[in-house]
């Protein structure tokens, strides 16, 4: 079984109508290697591009192959085909038929933004994301786990997912790799020792070092999630030091903003 990510632009068609509406859909496939490599069951991932539009771009639907690459005359449901949602010409006549089994179309539902891919060194480098062109793009066995686990919400560590929110989990997963982003975390934890002398909790005062004899903290992102854009930078002073109880704990904190009520709780504001 291959994996595959296929391309489409709201300049071209209609994609979200046509995600929206539909659980299977017909995509092209242009090239006659493509059309000979795609087989029944290969998992699809489907790319809505940026365009000249301002929404989040990136992986907006996930399913399976139903029907090899046929011509479009003989595909099994031509009732789905709906040429009409094109507004240029179509790329190829044959078409793949796809089974969806899940549509994000925005943040709220899941989208997987382009930004998430582009912060791992492996998933930056795929066609996808370096070619201007092109419709069916394959993945390595590796490219298509990360990005499944980013789909999916997971992630290689065991770490609990923390808290839940109606922002969705784009938000979520854009949230945490913020928060585990090693050389932004290494830079705010120099910075917070070059201030303080030493690494302690900003809400209890907890300090590592004064029980175990070592010095940890974890970072956290202060800004509440629901105002986090998937496409804004975080700086060091985004994020703040918090011992492993605090840090779990303000992702519990149900308020407009966490990390504030966090502070009010241990009397720090």
């Amino acid at each position: 079984m291959a994996h595959w990510i296929f391309r489409g632009n709201r300049e071209d068609f209609d994609i979200d109508k046509y995600l929206n509406d539909f659980e299977y859909i017909y995509w092209a496939v242009k090239h006659e290697k493509h059309q000979r490599e795609i087989q029944v069951d290969d998992s699809v991932f489907i790319w809505r591009s940026k365009g000249k539009s301002k929404d989040p771009y990136g992986l907006v639907a996930y399913g399976k192959v139903s029907e090899a690459p046929v011509h479009k005359s003989k595909v099994k449901h031509p009732e789905y085909l709906l040429e009409e949602y094109w507004d240029k010409r179509e790329v190829s006549e044959i078409k793949v038929g796809i089974e969806l089994i899940s549509t994000r179309l925005n943040l709220e539902e899941g989208l997987v933004d382009s930004s998430l891919l582009l912060r791992d060194a492996e998933l930056a480098s795929m066609q996808l994301l370096t070619a201007r062109q092109g419709t069916n793009f394959k993945l390595s066995n590796l490219q298509f786990n990360k990005i499944y686990e980013l789909w999916d919400g997971t992630n290689s560590d065991s770490e609990e997912d923390e808290y839940t929110t109606q922002e969705g989990k784009a938000k979520l997963r854009l949230h945490k790799i913020r928060e585990r982003d090693s050389t932004l975390v290494k830079k705010v934890k120099e910075r917070f020792v070059k201030l303080n002398g030493e690494l302690f909790c900003e809400a209890c005062d907890y300090n590592f070092k004064d029980k175990y004899g070592f010095s940890y903290a974890e970072a956290h992102h202060k800004k509440p999630l629901s105002l986090i854009k998937a496409s804004e930078k975080t700086k060091e002073s985004d994020l703040g030091i918090l011992c492993a109880n605090c840090h779990r704990a303000v992702h519990r904190i149900k308020a407009d903003d966490p990390w504030e009520e966090l502070l009010k709780i241990h009397k720090k504001l």
